[in-house]
């Protein structure tokens, strides 16, 4: 049961940055990255078994491996994006958050073009 640590994880994480939050300030933003990198690190192992499986999925398809690395790093540019646009709404500086969050998605536009392309390749192949 992985979530069950994950949320075990998180709850402790959450106590110990409420508890700096009111006695030393500047500290509860370094408990908020530690207690993040703890969540992530206890799923990376759930997170490499899906992707080797979906690796083989790819591979059973028959589909170019490229665009199966290009969405990879696709779903790896959205979640880092949210993670530092929440750390920075943690921060109170929202503003920032939100031009990480609008850089992650220019990121991602560019990264989809080669996918678009192999797409209307297929499509004018099909024709």
């Amino acid at each position: 049961m992985q979530i069950v640590k994950v949320i075990g994880v998180g709850l402790i994480g959450a106590l110990v940055a409420g508890l700096l939050r009111q006695e030393k300030s500047e500290l509860y933003i370094f408990a908020v990255i530690a207690g993040g990198a703890l969540i992530l690190i206890v799923i990376l192992s759930s997170l490499t078994e899906v992707i080797a499986q979906f690796g083989m999925l790819v591979g059973k398809s028959g589909v170019d491996e490229s665009l199966f690395a290009g969405v990879l790093k696709i779903i790896g540019v959205g979640y880092v994006t949210e993670y530092a646009a929440a750390l920075c709404a943690d921060y109170g500086v929202t503003s920032i958050g939100n031009k990480l969050q609008l850089a992650g998605k220019v990121a991602i536009f560019f990264m989809t073009m080669p996918i678009l392309a192999n797409l209307v390749d297929v499509i004018s192949s099909m024709l």
